[in-house]
């Protein structure tokens, strides 16, 4: 089967390499003509708060509070790692932070189609967890189910200053979408004093599958001394291809690409002042890395017609950042754009429908009629024609966000921060059924013809709120903490079916448009003691939420379309402690208790059944969090993280207007017990001129359910599994080239992060997992 766009594109990719080590070898070839020395940028200005890392005993300085802190002095649960952490694992994806992060679950169903999950919080509809780059927030594509949650898009992780992972909601500070936590990927910034430059180069070979390779690029160009530079990044990835297609006898189906840049222009006409300006790209182009688990074969499916994701991402930001001296003004400005092609093959949902009585059923809507002979024609030359088939839908989001905060940014024990945040987010999805060719699998969009159902949906969501978080810290000791945010949204949803589908119960109908608009306030009380500075305790009570919205369904009743805002409160202690020298252990205890939910549900009665999302039901998830880092040695460094979450639903997801599948004690889905990570490395010295490296990281995931209920047919099983990583090499004392093999799966475990069925797929499980064993060679090198 060709994958869609892939083989065209494919012609260029020798060209995009050769292109790409070119601009390796001019960054080689440039003489070190920056002197040798540190950015002049001050670690304890207000104006770089939002993007400066520091270290002290090995300790990272954060910005969660959106105000610079030590993390070890940070009051709430919050993983943080360097951009040298990430670049010794070999982390180029932020899906990848689930090895460093307790509680954090990413549901990996392909390049742009993830859904981040922190501490059991898990759901239809918007996001669940806040992903941030730099300071922008990206969107999912709300599709075809209002499920914007499920795809979370990617940018790629590299030349990162540090990863931030805040478990729990973040609601006061960071809005809707944070209810279970946020996600901020920080990039390095552009240095006014440097000329600097870094390429990378990472070559591998999957088990069973075809090469792999990327190439990533920095340089960082001083424009006016002190005053204005450019630090622009450029990456290139060919996927391993692991995939196989019975069905056609191809190989290796999901060997597509990726492209990605970003050039951030960094401002500083005085020591007050500071402007980011900042472009991001990335695209995607690859057939899914979907297989099915009836077939018998690892990374094997039979589909009929093609599946995969064609993704464009772009962000345009501006930051602004002023220091009065006690108080500092930031002021953010984004916007979003994606572009994005979803294809899955649905060819299994019309087997066995070819037939006098599907023609009964579907046609004529009553299983127990006779379609006469011209009928019966009719009904099997369409069933017949989408038996080879894919539901093929065009997607957009434009996203413009803006904040203006101010903080204080004294020593003293009162400090607080304000602002104000507004979101204007338009999203359109056009949803079509399109025939493949029975000898190929391939689709053609472009004819008319070929297309069998056609529904397009407009979704408008405009947001605004105003927020405060106020602490005191009383005896040098105890420090209260209260915050508040007031958000009111507006969500319009319209929707035209130009062609409507018998199998989908589904008929033409005229542009129809619903709106809903909600406001509320949710609200944080953090109380902490000071032991000292190596012993902290924190109490903390916060409320997260996400807005609502209004069902895609078309002809739903009117009390029906719109859903409102769920929100849930976490309660939570927590320990922070260097209970030794060198040694960093953190504890966590929490309880989050979930109402109001917005589920997938179905219409309650005997009338016409509807699938919509719906406000039912109640969780409680109970968790347990400990994280471990340790240097017990010079050039050792250990870490651990274990997450224990037991997140179950407290009240039946049943009402007088829907019933949805779940039951009081029924476990929320995706959300394993148990995830356990853990990584050791040593880094010792070969000359004066040489050091040696070696490192493990391994993971452990418990088991999983897709769905809630015991008896839904569609429930699938996620098994426990368990992944050994190791990496082997040499590298300059003063980090200026590194040379890397790896292995990744070193067992070749079985890996599998997610299973689904549905109709779509005619009960056949779609799998995803992690790749079989790979082995590869990384290339690192700097210039300065």
């Amino acid at each position: 089967m060709r994958k869609l766009g892939i083989n065209v594109r494919k012609r260029a990719w020798a060209a995009r390499t050769a292109l790409l080590m070119s601009g390796i070898s001019l960054l080689a070839a440039s003489p070190a003509m920056a002197q040798e020395g540190q950015s002049t940028e001050d670690a304890e200005g207000a104006h770089q708060a939002e993007d400066t890392t520091h270290t002290s005993g090995g300790e990272i300085v954060v910005t969660a509070l959106k105000r610079n802190t030590r993390l070890q002095d940070t009051p709430l649960a919050i993983s943080a790692v360097t951009g040298d952490s990430l670049e010794r694992a070999g982390t180029t994806s932020f899906t990848e932070l689930t090895q460093n992060t307790p509680s954090l679950r990413i549901v990996d169903n392909g390049p742009g189609n993830r859904r981040v999950i922190l501490r059991g919080v898990v759901g239809a509809g918007e996001p669940t967890v806040g992903v941030y780059y730099d300071e922008s927030p990206v969107a999912g594509s709300v599709g075809t189910t209002s499920d914007a949650a499920s795809s979370t898009p990617d940018f790629r992780v590299f030349d990162v200053e540090r990863a931030e992972v805040l478990r729990g909601p973040q609601g006061t500070l960071y809005g809707s979408g944070s209810m279970g936590g946020t996600v901020r990927i920080i990039y390095e910034k552009p240095k006014t004093d440097l000329l600097e430059g870094a390429a990378s180069v990472n070559l591998s070979a999957v088990k069973g599958g075809s090469p792999g390779a990327s190439v990533d690029a920095m340089i960082n160009l001083p424009i006016v001394s002190d005053k204005l530079a450019l630090r622009v990044v450029g990456s290139y990835q060919q996927f391993a291809g692991y995939i196989d297609n019975s069905y056609y006898g191809t190989k290796d189906i999901n060997d597509g690409y990726s492209y990605s840049g970003r050039a951030l222009l960094r401002f500083t006409p005085t020591d007050d002042l500071t402007i980011d300006l900042g472009a991001y790209y990335t695209k995607v182009s690859t057939d899914a890395s979907r297989w099915f688990f009836e077939t018998g074969e690892r990374h094997t499916t039979n589909a009929r017609s093609e599946s995969g994701n064609y993704d464009e991402n772009r962000i345009y930001s501006g930051t602004l950042r002023y220091d009065f001296g006690s108080v500092a003004l930031t002021a953010v400005s984004t916007y979003f754009d994606r572009d994005r092609i979803v294809v899955g093959d649905v060819s299994d949902n019309f087997n066995g429908r070819n037939n006098a009585a599907g023609c009964a059923r579907y046609l004529l809507g009553n299983t127990a009629g006779v379609c006469t002979p011209g009928q019966l024609s009719s009904y099997l030359d369409l069933t017949n024609s989408i038996l080879f088939s894919s539901l093929y839908q065009p997607q957009s989001v434009k996203n413009w966000s803006n904040e203006v905060r101010l903080s204080s940014t004294g020593s003293g024990p009162f400090n607080w921060t304000f602002g104000g945040f507004l979101e204007d987010r338009k999203s359109k999805v056009r949803s079509t059924l399109l025939s493949a060719s029975p000898l190929s699998g391939e689709l053609n969009p472009f004819v008319p013809a070929n297309i069998y159902y056609d529904r397009t949906i407009n979704d408008h969501l405009k947001q605004k709120a105003l927020f405060a978080e106020l602490s005191y810290k009383f005896f040098d000791k105890l420090t209260a903490t209260v915050g508040s945010r007031w958000y009111e949204y507006d969500k319009t949803v319209g929707g035209i079916v130009q062609q409507g589908q018998i199998h989908y119960a589904s008929v033409p109908s005229a542009y129809t448009e619903a709106q809903t608009t909600e406001n509320g306030f949710v609200h944080k009380f953090n109380l902490s003691y000071e032991f000292s500075r190596d012993l902290m305790i924190y109490a903390q009570a916060a409320e997260g939420f996400r807005p609502g919205g209004v069902n895609q369904a078309i002809g739903l009743p009117v009390a029906l379309t719109g859903y409102s805002a769920d929100s849930l409160w976490n309660y939570e202690v927590g320990v922070k402690s260097q209970p030794i020298q060198g040694v960093y252990l953190n504890l966590t205890g929490y309880q989050i208790d979930w109402s109001n939910m917005q589920v997938s549900a179905r219409t309650a009665g005997t009338g016409s059944v509807f699938g919509l999302i719906s406000n039912v039901g109640a969780a409680r998830i109970r968790g347990v969090e400990a994280e471990l880092n340790a240097t017990p040695i010079q050039g050792l460094s250990l870490i651990a993280n274990v997450g224990y979450t037991d997140a179950k639903l407290s009240e039946d997801q049943v009402s007088s207007i829907v019933v949805a599948a779940g039951r009081k004690g029924d476990r929320l889905p995706f959300v394993p017990k148990w995830n356990v990570s853990a990584s050791a490395e040593y880094i010792w010295g070969l000359s004066d001129t040489l050091e040696g490296s070696v490192r493990i990281d391994g993971s452990y995931v418990g088991s999983s359910y897709s769905t809630l209920a015991a008896t839904d047919v569609f429930r699938r099983k996620v098994d426990d599994y368990g992944v050994i990583n190791a990496r082997i090499g040499v590298q300059a004392p003063d980090g200026n080239w590194s040379a890397q093999l790896y292995v990744n799966n070193l067992f070749d475990a079985l890996a599998i992060t997610t299973k689904s069925t549905s109709a779509n797929t005619g009960g056949l499980t779609v799998t995803h997992g992690t790749p079989p064993r790979t082995i590869g060679l990384n290339l690192i090198k700097r210039f300065r």
